[in-house]
């Protein structure tokens, strides 16, 4: 996926844009405590993400 805003390995999150200082500090959350945290997060700073991540296919 070539547009996605974040690309994360497992190992390594980054983000390109306006909102590069967001979108990676959001996804390892979101991967390891679930949408619900990462959402709960996004409502302190009144940021919403959006978009999708690309992860590698696993196997």
């Amino acid at each position: 996926m070539k547009n996605a805003r974040v690309a994360d390995d497992g190992d390594l999150v980054t983000a390109g844009g306006i909102t590069s200082g967001l979108e990676p500090a959001l996804r390892p959350v979101r991967r390891e405590l679930g949408a619900g945290a990462a959402t709960a997060l996004e409502e302190m700073p009144e940021y919403e993400a959006r978009g999708t991540a690309r992860v590698p296919s696993t196997g």
